[in-house]
């Protein structure tokens, strides 16, 4: 019995000095930094002033079904004039940002004005519904043009034309919107050399079907509801019937230049 005593004494001790050593005392808990807060979303800087938008117009009736044949006119910044097609629409391209007025005309329809904010560069579109004049009157039928055979305008005269040489000669300014110098004149047809520096408004001629050859430049045509890209690069030629809406716009710094060509009606100078 009197051997294990010493043994007993050296492990109590052991502990004892486990216990009291500073290496194996408890460390606190390291701190965490506080997480970075996530930074805010830059804001979207805003369309310069002079950004350009587009604007479609969806005129219907009463019963929400779509109307044609409704003059629409936009004043404003820029003043454009249109027709609306089977589907009701009007688009008018390249509008400033401001306010604009449009009206509505039909003869069969109360005349009716709205105005229009438009945004720098944003493109919108505006529902507008007319309702029936209370005492419209049956249109009245315009007699049918005679026949070709009949026709009794004088037969015009013989022009021959060097295009880039009447194109120095006649070239537009840069302050001018567009600028239209005759080339010929026939019983049926007139031929006419178009320059274009700001959009011209859309149109539906219904008495002439129209042919356009461009010479100069680069810019779209806007056949009802489909843009055209064309160029004087390309030699485009588009190919207008009686009845469509048409719109032109120039693209790049350059005007657009293009010979059209009118037929049907008598030419008057």
């Amino acid at each position: 019995m009197t051997p294990l005593l010493p043994l007993l004494l050296l492990g109590a001790l052991s502990g004892h000095a486990d216990a009291q050593d500073p290496a194996t005392a408890a460390q606190p808990a390291p701190q965490t930094a506080p997480a970075a807060k996530p930074a805010a979303p830059r804001p979207r800087p805003a369309a310069p002033a002079t950004a350009t938008g587009t604007l479609t117009v969806n005129v219907t009736d009463g019963g929400g079904l779509p109307l044609q044949g409704v003059e629409v006119r936009a004043s404003g910044a820029l003043d454009r004039e249109g027709v609306s097609l089977a589907t009701g629409f009007v688009r008018f391209l390249n509008l400033r940002g401001g306010d604009y007025r449009l009206r509505f005309a039909h003869p069969k329809f109360v005349l009716l004005e709205r105005d229009v904010t438009m945004r720098p560069g944003v493109s919108q579109t505006v529902d507008v519904m007319l309702s029936p004049a209370p005492d419209a009157e049956a249109p009245v039928e315009k007699p049918a043009p005679p026949p070709a055979s009949a026709n009794t305008a004088p037969p015009g005269e013989p022009a021959s034309v060097a295009i880039p040489d009447f194109i120095e000669k006649h070239f537009i300014g840069g302050r001018d919107p567009q600028k239209e110098d005759p080339l010929g004149c026939t019983a049926s047809a007139k031929t006419t050399l178009v320059q274009v520096n700001n959009a011209m408004p859309e149109r539906a001629l219904t008495d002439a079907d129209e042919a356009i050859l461009v010479v100069y430049g680069e810019g779209t045509v806007r056949l009802g509801n489909r843009d055209v890209s064309v160029s004087a690069k390309a030699l485009s030629l588009v190919v207008i019937p009686r009845g469509t809406v048409r719109g032109i716009t120039r693209r790049g710094r350059n005007p657009l230049i293009f010979v059209s060509v009118l037929s049907g009606p008598p030419c008057t100078r």
